[in-house]
């Protein structure tokens, strides 16, 4: 039996009507001159079900739950598992650009996954004959997994799964270099009802006194000055601007592209990470498109990163592991060197704060509360409209999730590009994802059209942002005087 880990349970018991919790990602091909993207969905079975076999059965699994949410879930071996139902093949009118791919995705990402089946879709679009960027004749494979199965590290992993670093299209993949981790038939057994009570039964009894014993961990963290790296909130709390509201079912996408050597230019000058100047561009589209208007607040907005605390042996291990720190975006701040080198240090707080003891502490503390109390509170909150009601913890989320490095192939197919998304949340209606491929860093961001409308105006935000920051590598002026991190 396999049953589903404290943080993943949450994922399902946590998903609303609204807001399905499964990651995405867009990955597009050069396929000029080949049969294209009849290639790739043949190839697409055969490496799929040697990866679903050998390094991931998890793929062959579907949810069992336990009557009245008196425990957690359960993964089974799926007995009516169908390839074909998990791969659609479709081609966008042409020439297709890419506002139409925008719009195609964000459907895509919009559909929850049927719980009946294993939570992972793909779909494979041809037809990007007319999108900036892409060769023509293109093809684009959408991905989308449930976060109760996979976090971005081990969604990466299942991603080099699909693809080889040779461009021969029967080349072995990535993961089939490293050796086969094929389950054991009874660890996806499904258990017999009165198995699940027992199991439930005794959960019960042990959860109050490991309860005691993971409080016993926290605490003497939680007390105040016991660890001056955490990076303080902003007086006042936590602003609430327009995304910060309930989130409809739709979705809409889009992203701007960063050359990675230009990046490095200004890392080096600043003295600060990639990353720090994805969130410095973040914080200056956000500033653009709350200035335009007439509602940037005064107090600074804050930004979620969640941090992989997964050990380099739990690489092939299933579910989340994962903690989380917080950063202020500092977007009063008009000078952009300036904020770039407060984000920087504020980020490197955050981090340094976010330690992996209390984090794995804090997972068991989520074990270790009945799930019947989770899932109860989050129907309570939604149907009686309180929702809105909760305090604003943070006001968007940055995530990096880097794509495969160095050069891929899908069935002789060159990757050329991916993009990465996330799931949105109560209140929190806007999810950024910086991801990288080939030589460029992909910001992708998430959102509904009550707050982005079709995204082309936050998109231009976003470029603009950019193009400020990429200046201060070409600028002349002192440079960051803070150690590198």
């Amino acid at each position: 039996m396999h049953q589903l880990g404290a943080l993943d349970n949450l994922m399902i018991a946590g998903e609303m009507p609204n807001i399905p919790l499964h990651m995405s990602a867009l990955m597009i091909y050069d396929t000029r001159g080949k049969r294209g993207a009849r290639r790739i969905y043949d190839a697409l079975f055969s490496r799929l079900e040697d990866v679903a076999d050998n390094h991931f059965p998890i793929l062959r699994c579907r949810l069992d739950e336990v009557p009245l949410n008196l425990d957690k879930a359960y993964w089974v071996r799926d007995t009516r598992f169908e390839l074909g139902y998990h791969i659609k093949r479709i081609a966008l009118p042409r020439p297709a650009n890419w506002q139409e791919l925008y719009q195609l995705f964000g459907q895509f990402h919009a559909q929850p996954l049927d719980r009946q089946r294993p939570l992972w879709e793909l779909m494979l679009v041809e037809g990007l004959d007319n999108v900036k960027g892409v060769p023509r004749g293109g093809t684009a494979l959408c991905m989308k997994i449930h976060h109760s199965v996979v976090d971005g590290k081990s969604a990466l992993r299942l991603i080099r799964g699909l693809h080889s670093p040779d461009p021969e299209p029967e080349a072995a993949t990535f993961i089939e270099r490293e050796p086969p981790q094929p389950a054991d038939d009874r660890e996806f057994a499904p258990p017999s009802l009165l198995a699940k009570l027992g199991l439930a039964w005794w959960h019960g009894v042990e959860r109050p006194v490991e309860l005691v014993a993971t409080l016993g961990k926290l605490l003497p963290g939680l007390w105040p000055g016991q660890d001056s790296r955490v990076a303080p909130t902003a007086p006042g709390g936590v602003p609430r601007v327009a995304f910060n509201h309930p989130v409809d079912a739709d979705r809409v996408v889009g992203h701007v592209r960063m050359h990675q050597p230009t990046l490095k230019k200004v890392a080096r000058k600043f003295h600060c990470t990639i990353n720090d100047i994805a969130l410095c561009v973040v914080a200056g589209a956000l500033r653009e498109h709350l200035m335009a208007q007439d509602s940037l607040p005064e107090r600074d907005l804050l930004a979620l990163m969640p941090i992989d605390i997964r050990r380099e042996r739990e690489d092939g291990s299933i579910g989340n592991q994962v903690s989380v720190a917080k950063v202020s975006l500092f977007t009063h701040m008009d000078d952009v060197a300036e904020r770039l080198q407060a984000i920087s240090e504020h980020a490197s707080a955050g981090k340094a704060g976010s330690r992996e003891g209390s984090s794995r502490a804090m997972l068991e503390l989520v074990d270790e509360i009945h799930p019947a109390i989770i899932l109860g509170l989050g129907d309570w909150l939604v149907s009686s409209g309180h929702i809105d009601d909760l305090p604003q913890t943070v006001n968007t989320v940055v995530t990096n999730v880097p794509g495969p490095q160095g050069d891929a192939y899908l069935a002789g197919a060159k990757l050329v590009d991916y993009l990465g998304f996330g799931p949105l949340a109560p209140n929190i209606g806007l999810f950024h994802t910086v991801s990288s491929a080939q030589e460029h860093v992909n910001i992708s961001f998430l959102s509904t059209a009550a707050f982005m409308a079709d995204g082309k105006a936050y998109r231009k935000a976003l470029e603009n942002a950019l193009q400020s920051v990429l200046a201060l590598g070409t600028a002349r002026g002192k440079r960051g005087d803070k150690g590198s991190n």
